[in-house]
């Protein structure tokens, strides 16, 4: 199944007739939740679009792993908000970006972010049902604390994505090596382009991913699982679909 990343008050109807996937990037947009978005929603959900429906969550200042109890409040009150929004359009999936930080490389900062990430997210499916929780890769050198979080959770609900674009310009490890340790836990993966250096989200045709041996050896283990393009540049949308899907046939 492949999808693009839209602004809910943007979603084209000749992309939708290409697409299985429609992804709601509004959460991670500052401020937007703080906003009164009952209007997008509800023009949103008045379209009645026949398609799955996944969420960003919000990202910029959010840490769940955070131990500070004041600020985890803020972080939590925020994260129910989003996953309210998720469900009010008829979201079945809400991906959070991680913001596990591994340039710090200290033992205390990486434990204390496991724990306080697994005690957060705990907390926060007992409050939750209806919807599937994921927890993606930024800048991660390989999958080690996510497995950690992850298994720690271990709630049916709560699973990992996969943004193959942030793993390609910062993991130290390869595309294939850091996806089948998560695999199991994994439905959704990102898709954008960059040159292997840093977070560019170009076109999935720019940079040097599609061509690259480590992008092709993951095509096969990535074809079944929801793919969602994700690039900045949204004017070039079906060109995307298109080369995508011709890709994932090869």
């Amino acid at each position: 199944m492949v999808g693009i990343g839209f602004d809910i008050n943007n979603i084209a109807d000749d992309v939708l007739q290409e697409i299985d996937i429609v992804n709601i990037e509004n959460p991670l947009y500052p401020n937007y939740l703080s906003g009164n978005y009952i209007g997008d929603t509800n023009r949103f959900k008045a379209k009645s679009i026949a398609k799955k429906i996944i969420v960003d969550g919000p990202y910029i200042d959010l840490n769940p792993g955070t131990p500070d109890i004041e600020i985890r409040k803020v972080v939590e009150r925020k994260v129910l908000q989003s996953i309210d929004f998720a469900l009010s359009i008829g979201s079945d999936e809400i991906i959070f970006l991680s913001t596990f930080l591994p340039m710090i490389q200290v033992d205390f900062y990486d434990n204390a972010h496991v724990s306080n990430s697994i005690n957060f997210w705990r907390n926060i499916i007992s409050k939750t049902e209806g919807i599937k929780i994921s927890l993606c890769n930024i800048f991660e050198y390989d999958p080690s604390v996510l497995l950690k979080i992850v298994e720690g959770v271990n709630c049916i609900n709560f699973g990992l994505a996969f943004d193959v674009g942030h793993a390609y310009a910062y993991a130290k490890t390869t595309l294939k090596d850091f996806f089948t340790k998560i695999e199991s836990f994994c439905s959704s993966v990102y898709l954008h382009g960059n040159n292997g250096t840093y977070d560019e989200h170009l076109n999935i045709f720019e940079g040097d991913l599609l061509k690259s041996d480590q992008f092709q050896d993951i095509i096969p283990l990535i074809r079944d699982k929801n793919i969602i393009l994700k690039p900045f540049d949204k004017s070039m949308i079906i060109k995307n679909v298109e080369i995508l899907k011709s890709t994932l046939i090869q």
